[in-house]
């Protein structure tokens, strides 16, 4: 796992989008998983870069998707795929999944794990976005959770004030590349452990990107 300080979050979108870019350039169909919060804006930006450089139809080698999601009915309020809709993510020429399709809890879960299982078998390479919450959490796993070690694609668990829908551990462990975005003082303790300590995945989830083969983390707060 690397670590790089940023000052800010402004060029991280530009790092992420070249990624991207390097592997669709190479003919290779690339899965993009998406969070949401404090990430959005850099994914509107990402966007916003592939498609100025990729005018030629490559786009649809591109597959995007949610590493987590809220659940209730398509478009509330607090759904992380409505919220890059307003934000100005634009879906457009690529292969999409996206989690609420208005259907029971337990349909969603298992059609977004099958729909996780066929991206990542279409994929050639998949690239991971990730912020990382004040308690450690990654993508939809807090601590102490289900999804730390659930064996399944994905999972679901009661978490007020939302009912949650994410990759679990063993899953994002399969990303062939992730990027984690991590700004704001109140991130500094989460990053401390991640840089200094051993501390268990049950503990700090955001601890699986030590595991990973390819993982950057770029934030203000690496002491």
């Amino acid at each position: 796992m690397d670590f790089f300080k940023a000052e800010n979050p402004d060029g991280c979108a530009k790092v992420l989008a070249e990624k991207i870019d390097g592997s669709l350039k190479q003919g290779e169909k690339v899965l993009w998983l998406l969070s949401g919060g404090s990430n959005i804006p850099i994914s509107v930006v990402a966007m916003n870069i592939l498609r100025t450089r990729n005018t030629d139809g490559v786009l649809s080698n591109l597959a995007v998707t949610l590493t987590d999601e809220r659940y209730g009915p398509v478009g509330h309020k607090d759904s992380n795929w409505q919220q890059l809709v307003d934000a100005g993510f634009i879906f457009t020429k690529t292969k999409l999944l996206p989690v609420l399709k208005n259907l029971s809890l337990e349909k969603t879960v298992m059609d977004y794990d099958n729909g996780i299982t066929d991206l990542f078998q279409w994929a050639d390479k998949s690239i991971g976005q990730f912020g990382i919450g004040n308690d450690g959490h990654i993508a939809g796993v807090l601590p102490h959770t289900s999804g730390v070690f659930d064996p399944g694609v994905a999972v679901s668990y009661e978490a007020p004030p939302f009912t949650r829908i994410t990759l679990t551990l063993k899953t994002i462990q399969k990303i062939s590349a992730v990027y984690a975005f991590v700004f704001g003082q109140s991130k500094k303790a989460t990053l401390s452990h991640l840089q200094g300590e051993n501390l268990s995945l049950n503990e700090e989830p955001s601890t699986v990107l030590k595991l990973l083969p390819e993982a950057y983390l770029y934030s203000d707060q690496l002491i």
